[in-house]
């Protein structure tokens, strides 16, 4: 399974605080539950994701960029 890195969970933060967004809408552009969101923006320890989120947190902070 992909791994986020720190790097990418620090991007994916940015992202939301750029957009102003809450947990909730982050899981809807995501694609994700709400619970999954909050796992992701946790902490800054790498954690392995399922494909669907690694490319959905992927393409979030390629969009914004």
């Amino acid at each position: 399974m992909p791994l986020l890195t720190p790097e990418m969970k620090k991007a994916l933060r940015r992202v939301q605080a750029d957009k102003l967004m809450t947990k909730k809408e982050l899981a809807k552009a995501l694609g994700v539950t709400e619970k999954t969101a909050q796992s992701l923006t946790r902490d800054n320890e790498p954690q392995e994701v399922k494909n669907k989120v690694f490319n959905a947190v992927v393409s979030a902070i390629a969009e914004n960029c």
